[in-house]
């Protein structure tokens, strides 16, 4: 047995999951004795100060050199493209500034080396040892579902929204994008809207932290194969098992009249223009395999995607699945997945 092993023996391990929008820092502590873990979570205000989010976390960790920092990548300048050449992906985005990563010798995902260093800096008291791409989270979140034929996978967080296609656990179409909930803007134009005001850490370098260094950002994502095992992960059997009857085999641009918008103009009506637009743009793009969806399946953690559901079964006939989940959960279980693999 290493020496590693032995010390791993004699410390808890602890796994903290940081996910971070404009109005909250969301975290998530997991210290695990053994087989043993407890959750403690807390949510901070993103416009009051660190000091209370580093103190939580250095508390959580002082007992033990064990402990990994994971963050949810909320950069506007990521995404996922539907193979990994380098070549052929610059006809869909410039990644010569990106980070990028081929999953199951299939798809890419890039995120720029720029935003995920300013993460790090962010961070940079206690460390970070991995920033995961939502595209990663989306799809382990139903890792049971990405097998099977082609359909669209939706995660919705309080400021983006990521969409995956997926068949046979192969992504056909991605897309990522900043949701503007503005009552005056009906319109959304591929990565216009402005960057979110960077939120700044004012911590000081703690020199007794201990951290992964040589666990590097997007590099350390392993294939999703790998992620197949967590056992902490509760059986997705729970989904709604409402399908409704699907209809016209087609989607229909801006088919809910500009004349009939909702009195509230909600966030759900500004999501479902997007994935609208989104979809549009899949199945009229010859570079994409455009393999008709019938099915929507939504991860969201906020209980209020009735009126999204609505407009997407009524509107674009589509046979929705809505699953209300805490994405640091999911965060967390990653990132156990990575440190037992890295092992």
């Amino acid at each position: 047995m290493g020496l590693s092993r032995v010390f791993e023996r004699l410390y808890v391990k602890v796994y903290v999951g940081i996910i971070v929008s404009k109005t909250k820092i969301e975290v998530l502590i997991v210290t695990c004795h053994g087989e043993k873990c407890k959750k403690n979570r807390l949510e901070f205000e993103a416009s009051t100060t660190a000091s209370g989010l580093h103190d939580f976390i250095a508390d959580a960790t002082a007992e033990t050199p064990f402990y990994y920092i994971s963050v949810l990548n909320n950069s506007v300048n990521q995404g996922a493209i539907a193979l990994c050449e380098n070549k052929g992906a610059m006809d869909f985005y410039d990644i010569s500034l990106s980070k990028t990563i081929c999953v199951n010798n299939s798809y890419m995902l890039y995120s720029s080396k720029y935003d995920l260093d300013k993460i790090k800096s962010s961070f940079k008291s206690f460390g970070v040892d991995f920033i995961f791409s939502p595209f990663t989270l989306l799809t382990h979140i139903f890792k049971e579902k990405i097998d099977s034929k082609a359909q669209l996978y939706v995660l919705i967080q309080e400021d983006n929204l990521t969409m995956a296609v997926m068949q046979k656990g192969t992504l056909l179409y991605g897309a990522y994008d900043q949701i503007e909930n503005s009552a005056s803007s009906a319109d959304f134009d591929d990565k216009e809207s402005e960057a979110e005001e960077e939120i700044v850490f004012d911590l000081e370098e703690d020199d007794d932290a201990v951290s992964i260094d040589d666990l590097d950002a997007l590099d350390e994502l392993t294939d999703l194969d790998d992620l197949e095992d967590l056992d902490s992960i509760d059986d997705l059997d729970d989904f709604s098992d409402e399908t409704l009857e699907i209809g016209e085999e087609s989607v229909e641009e801006d088919s809910v009249d500009d004349d009939e918008v909702p009195e509230d103009f909600g966030e759900d009506y500004h999501r479902y223009k997007m994935i609208s637009k989104r979809l549009q743009e899949y199945y009229e793009d010859s570079r994409y395999d455009n393999e008709f969806v019938e099915s929507v399946y939504i991860a969201e953690c906020s209980e209020s995607s009735e009126d999204l559901k609505r407009y997407l079964e009524e509107e674009l006939f589509l046979s929705v699945v809505v699953r209300h989940v805490e994405l640091n959960d999911f965060l967390v279980d990653i990132s156990q997945e990575e440190v037992e693999n890295a092992l």
